[in-house]
């Protein structure tokens, strides 16, 4: 059942590129507020290249093991979650789950410090099944103390290091908008560069290059 979800989120992959590199829409200006960067010229300078053509064929011309490959940061987790949650084929919203993952810009994978606030949460990021769906939704919402973000690009590619840079410049605006949004006082505290820092079970040997790490603290 495993090797079967595994090979939905591959085709669902190799389907999504090849729809956007026959695409003749502006899908960067569309989809450009949906990278996280500290302002909106560099979100656009993201999009541009990430949705370039030079790009979208090379996505589009991944072999079936290639494409298995890229994705390893993020895959393997993602089914053992799905195999938590939805444990069949058939399943709507499990199968959902399996053929929209690869298809928007990054993976978020969400740790909680607090079994109060749930257990570990995987999804696309950024989400479009419910209306509030944001970072801080996934990590400091409700009776959250905090926890450890993973963010991987969709494609498992590695970040360049001002990709890095930009990526956290964004997780933390929209943590900081959540939080101000929310009313909350509560002092958190960021460590915007976690690699290294926080091992979670199941992570070893995990190649820092091609994930961002958060932690955040509520004290």
């Amino acid at each position: 059942m495993l090797e079967l979800a595994r090979e939905r989120v591959i085709a669902a992959f190799a389907a999504h590129w090849r729809r956007i590199k026959r695409s003749r829409k502006d899908i960067a200006k569309e989809r450009a507020d949906c990278f996280l960067a500290g302002s909106a010229s560099v979100r656009e300078r993201m999009a541009r290249r990430y949705y370039s053509r030079e790009h979208a064929q090379m996505m589009a011309s991944l072999s079936t093991t290639e494409i298995r490959e890229t994705l390893s940061p993020w895959l393997e987790h993602a089914l053992r979650y799905w195999l938590d949650d939805y444990n069949e084929i058939g399943n709507p919203e499990g199968d959902n789950f399996l053929a929209e993952l690869p298809t928007a810009e990054y993976v978020s994978i969400v740790y909680p410090h607090s079994s109060f606030a749930g257990r570990m949460l995987i999804d696309r990021y950024p989400g479009e099944r419910v209306l509030y769906d944001d970072l801080y939704e996934r990590m400091l919402s409700g009776f959250s103390s905090g926890g450890v973000l993973r963010l991987y690009k969709a494609t498992g590619e590695r970040y360049t290091p001002s990709e890095a840079r930009s990526a956290r410049a964004g997780i933390r605006r929209d943590l900081l908008s959540g939080i101000a949004s929310d009313g909350g006082d509560e002092p958190w505290v960021f460590d915007m560069e976690a690699e290294g820092t926080w091992e979670t079970e199941g992570f070893e040997g995990e190649d820092f290059e091609r994930v961002v790490m958060v932690e955040v603290n509520d004290h």
